[in-house]
């Protein structure tokens, strides 16, 4: 399974398993973040809109997340990095 699905307050969350280690997930094993770090991160921080990179970044108290719409209207969110600044 390359991709674990998440659902949140209505949302559906997606995050993709590291190649390099197929047990973790992305965010855990660059950056040792849980899915409940990215899910707050997008609740409660403050987004933009960054085009030059084509996804949202929200910030939360020295805390980011990189993620990008799937599907907007199903509110089904990729998750592509969770970081502490």
């Amino acid at each position: 399974m390359p991709y674990q699905r998440l659902k949140a307050n209505g949302f559906t969350f997606v995050f993709k398993y590291e190649d390099d280690y197929p047990d973790l997930l992305h965010i855990f094993a660059r950056h040792r973040k849980e899915t409940d770090d990215a899910m707050y991160i997008f609740f409660n921080g403050v987004t933009a809109w960054n085009q030059a990179q084509n996804r949202f970044e929200t910030f939360l108290d020295g805390e980011g997340l990189f993620w990008f719409w799937i599907d907007e209207p199903g509110k089904v969110v990729m998750v592509v990095s969770c970081f502490d600044q």
